[in-house]
């Protein structure tokens, strides 16, 4: 409980018995008995500049015995204003300072109105008592009060927060789905010009070279279209193999997303293809989604490439904080030079620059099997029903 609700108390338990005590004196106590009370009210003042509470504790000590030779002086209205103290110390922090002090008051007061009717007294005493319960109920009940303040403001301040950190975490999301598109775009014009560019920079030579042979020989003419037509239709596939590259299918995401580009490439190529899940499946942010089929995609394309596989395998686990990704195939192993990072193929670069972005990292095994492991942290799951 605060001072500055008390006080106001405690000067209206000293003026209003006060006054109304003078129309009880005689004449020639008047003058005395106006002084002493204002006295008794100057001290109750000087509290309101008192900080430490050690000061506040002697204040109220004074505040105890001053009032209690009032009462005993004078007796009467003014025993009321020898209770005004007990608006001091039931301010004060610490339970036992309080039993302390109210016992010390209590006492005070009982011996300044051995004067006065035991009723009288009994009535003051157990006005005492009630006041001193009163105001410790007040005070727990405000402390109370000021604890579920103080919870509901930490409540609001870490959802504030969290609310900041959801918006963070948006923000860094998007911005690595966006270095990704980026790193994938880089990636494909590159596959682009070093593929399709070539094809079709030959394409064309070769149709110049066709147009002087075709009037002079007709067959060699005819035999250069058919390389023409040849190179035109590689190049068409390729074209149509790195559009597919681009993206997942929009309508889906996920598990389903890697379970339709493993059928596609089982029935295009005549492979075995199979996805395992381990564990409980739980949302990921599409940041996520998007490196793992990406980093499937680029690891699948590369065995075909290189190690002419006959079976391909996708195994997902979803681990605590963690979600893992792991390729595997039945091909022919790289060579070592494949997995350092200075000697890497495009490919390989871009799938460990993804994860690197997304804060995961990228493995690569050549026992039992050939398997390039996509491991991503999970900052927020949430177990599907």
């Amino acid at each position: 409980m605060e001072r500055p609700l008390l006080l106001p108390l405690m000067y209206g338990m000293i003026l209003f018995p006060g006054f109304f005590h003078i129309f009880l004196l005689q004449n020639s106590l008047y003058d005395r008995y106006v002084i002493h009370i204002l006295a008794l009210f100057t001290l109750a003042v000087l509290g309101r500049f008192l900080k430490d509470r050690i000061q506040i504790t002697a204040w109220g000590l004074l505040l105890i015995a001053a009032s209690a030779w009032l009462c005993h002086a004078y007796g009467g209205l003014v025993s009321l204003a020898a209770l005004s103290p007990v608006f001091v110390y039931a301010a004060l922090p610490g339970r036992l300072i309080r039993i302390q002090l109210l016992a010390l008051h209590f006492g005070a007061v009982y011996f300044a109105m051995l004067s006065q009717p035991l009723s009288w007294r009994i009535g003051i005493l157990l006005i005492l008592l009630f006041m001193a319960a009163a105001l410790a109920y007040l005070q727990q009940a405000i402390t109370n009060k000021n604890t579920v303040q103080q919870m509901y403001d930490d409540l609001r301040r870490r959802y504030y927060e969290l609310d900041e950190s959801h918006r963070t975490l948006l923000l860094f999301s998007r911005q690595v789905e966006g270095a990704a598109q980026a790193e994938e775009r880089t990636r494909i014009s590159r596959e682009l010009h070093d593929d399709l560019g070539h094809r079709l920079i030959r394409a064309k030579m070769m149709m110049e070279a066709a147009l002087h042979v075709v009037p002079a020989d007709p067959d060699k003419g005819m035999a250069l279209l058919g390389q023409i037509r040849d190179q035109l239709s590689a190049g068409l596939d390729e074209l149509r193999s790195t559009v597919r590259r681009l993206k997942p299918p929009s309508e889906v995401t996920g598990i389903q997303a890697l379970g339709m580009m493993l059928e596609e490439i089982g029935r295009e190529h005549g492979i075995r293809t199979s996805l395992t899940v381990e564990g409980q499946p739980y949302p990921l942010y599409p940041s996520l989604e998007i490196i793992m089929y990406k980093n499937a995609r680029e690891a699948i394309t590369n065995a075909l490439k290189h190690g002419r596989p006959g079976a391909v395998e996708i195994r997902l686990v979803y681990a605590e904080g963690e979600i893992r990704m792991s390729v595997s195939n039945d091909g022919a192993v790289p060579p070592p030079y494949w997995n350092n990072s200075r000697t890497a193929g495009l490919g390989v670069s871009g799938m460990r620059e993804r994860c690197q972005v997304a804060g995961g990292r990228l493995e690569i095994e050549v026992e039992p099997c050939f398997t390039v492991t996509t491991r991503l942290p999970v900052t927020h799951q949430e177990k599907v029903l």
